[in-house]
């Protein structure tokens, strides 16, 4: 009989793991997160997250693709023809350029919102995935970061539960 994996059997390592300060613009954000895409064939492979450290170095959040995508729907709305036809929308537009420097702590998940520790069963990571409704969590070993799960990673032995 099997032994019952865990998250720390399945995670990604930490040091396999882009970072970002929190600090840093939606622009270097995107630049961050790029540099662990590769291309085999016409399929891109990489992380859909990056994790987001404080000025001390302790991990605060973690940044993933849908947040950088919901970034970059401002752009969108600054460049829409029709609401800056409306009375308010030069105003409004206006308004959102100024705050187009938007931070990585701004559009980030806390890391308060769901993590997961190191010796939690599988069936348990994948049900905090479904619970917390994420694609990721971080996993803690004694208060330290030791990695990140994936979807993918608790896809990859689920079929382990069926047997």
């Amino acid at each position: 009989m099997n032994s019952v994996k865990t998250a720390e059997d399945i995670m990604v390592s930490i040091g396999d793991y882009g970072t970002i300060p929190e600090t840093a613009t939606v622009f270097e954000a995107i630049k961050a997160l790029r540099q662990s895409f590769h291309r085999d064939g016409k399929a891109w492979y990489g992380h859909r997250t990056v994790v987001v450290l404080d000025s001390r170095g302790k991990l605060t959040g973690i940044l993933t693709l849908r947040g950088l995508l919901r970034a970059a729907g401002f752009r969108e709305l600054d460049e829409d023809k029709g609401l800056k036809a409306e009375s308010w929308g030069w105003y409004y537009t206006s308004q959102l350029r100024e705050e187009m420097g938007i931070k990585v702590r701004d559009i980030m998940r806390p890391i308060e919102l769901a993590t997961v520790k190191s010796d939690t069963p599988v069936t348990e990571v994948a049900q905090a995935l479904l619970r917390y409704g994420v694609n990721s969590l971080p996993v803690f070993r004694a208060n330290e970061l030791v990695g990140i799960v994936r979807t993918l990673d608790v896809f990859m032995v689920i079929d382990e539960y069926f047997k």
